[in-house]
């Protein structure tokens, strides 16, 4: 039993902040052992999100002090169980959400906060159903039921996120208006048969809309952008329509200074909820990592669901680069760029 405490797992750690190819460090460390609602699973691999590049980068407020590894998902086998897991979970090939710490060998998860996967998903399917897929599920989904005949403009369209709200809107009917930022992204949404892909760097998105369906004819916008997309987005909300906003990568590639953070703010400006209320409209706020900290339940349950879809081929994650542990630096450089479609995932 003591051999099993002093076992050692390998974990790739943020050492400084900068370039992806400076950044890390593959490291021992000693396995972690899991709490009472935990599980110790043997990681096969790990998907990257946005949220990795933003914390590599200095500019994750969520991220834990130097030295620390990142990681949200992970895909394996369940090594041990704590005391009060009270489903038979040992053994069994999971995919799982981590609080930090995905990147490693060996990584915990609460209970709650996976599902049991079959060996026909490969690594990279199940991690993109993971984060990308549970935020779009959530928005689309769980938070609400888009609804057939309905339009949402779907921001960063061609990425994890993006791919999984493309899907998810399609099944129930809803057109979708996705930006991307070049012409091969432009044929990736074409293959995704997204309604009215549009390249944002040569077309006004905003004049785009207004003049192909007047003014004020989206029903919902998933923006993962923010800054100046944001103000932009409002002016395109339909009266009792939705705005969801995940993320900032406006933001990223900015030095973390305050006056950058002031700008960032500025750009993406302030709502009331007055005028919100005379246009019976919502701007909702999601963040996955609160849910995993507060409402982990919330997790599991989209989760478990999008496995269902997946195996009734109601869904089809695309994975865009299978990178091995020992190209990190690499897998993480293609996210960056904002050049990779689909999901990034990285094995041991």
């Amino acid at each position: 039993m003591l051999t099993s405490f002093l076992s050692e797992m390998r974990q790739a750690t943020i050492i400084e902040y900068g370039p992806a190819n400076k950044a890390f460090q593959i490291q021992e460390a000693p396995s972690p052992i899991p709490q009472e609602h935990e599980v110790q699973i043997e990681v096969e691999g790990f998907g990257l999100n946005y949220a990795d590049v933003m914390a590599r980068n200095g500019l994750y407020k969520e991220a834990p002090n130097l030295p620390f590894v990142p990681g949200y998902e992970v895909v394996g086998k369940v090594k041990r169980v704590g005391a009060l897991v009270p489903v038979p979970l040992q053994g069994k090939r999971v995919v799982a959400f981590t609080r930090f710490g995905g990147y490693a060998s060996e990584a915990l998860a609460d209970y709650k906060a996976l599902g049991v996967i079959s060996d026909e998903i490969s690594g990279g399917e199940a991690c993109a159903l993971a984060t990308q897929y549970c935020t779009a599920y959530y928005m689309s989904h769980y938070f609400q039921q888009v609804r057939k005949g309905e339009i949402a403009l779907v921001h960063a369209c061609a990425g994890g996120v993006g791919t999984a709200l493309t899907q998810l809107c399609q099944l129930k009917g809803v057109k979708v208006i996705g930006l991307c930022s070049s012409k091969e992204k432009m044929e990736y949404l074409r293959t995704l048969k997204v309604d009215y892909p549009i390249n944002y760097k040569e077309t006004d998105y905003m004049d785009w809309i207004i003049k192909n369906f007047g003014d004020r004819a989206v029903d919902h916008v998933f923006n993962a952008v923010a800054g100046k997309s944001f103000k932009k987005d409002l002016k395109l909300l339909t009266y009792g329509g939705k705005l969801f906003c995940f993320g900032g990568a406006a933001r990223s590639g900015q030095k973390d200074y305050l006056i950058n953070d002031l700008s960032f703010l500025l750009k993406t400006g302030f709502i009331s909820p007055l005028f919100m209320m005379m246009k019976a409209q919502a701007v909702i706020g999601v963040n996955m990592l609160r849910f995993a900290d507060h409402k982990v339940e919330v997790i599991g349950t989209c989760l478990k669901e999008l496995i269902e879809l997946y195996e009734n081929k109601k869904i089809a994650p695309i994975v865009g680069g299978k990178y091995a542990i020992e190209n990190l630096a690499e897998a993480h450089a293609s996210l960056e760029s904002g050049k990779s479609m689909g999901k990034i995932y990285v094995h041991w």
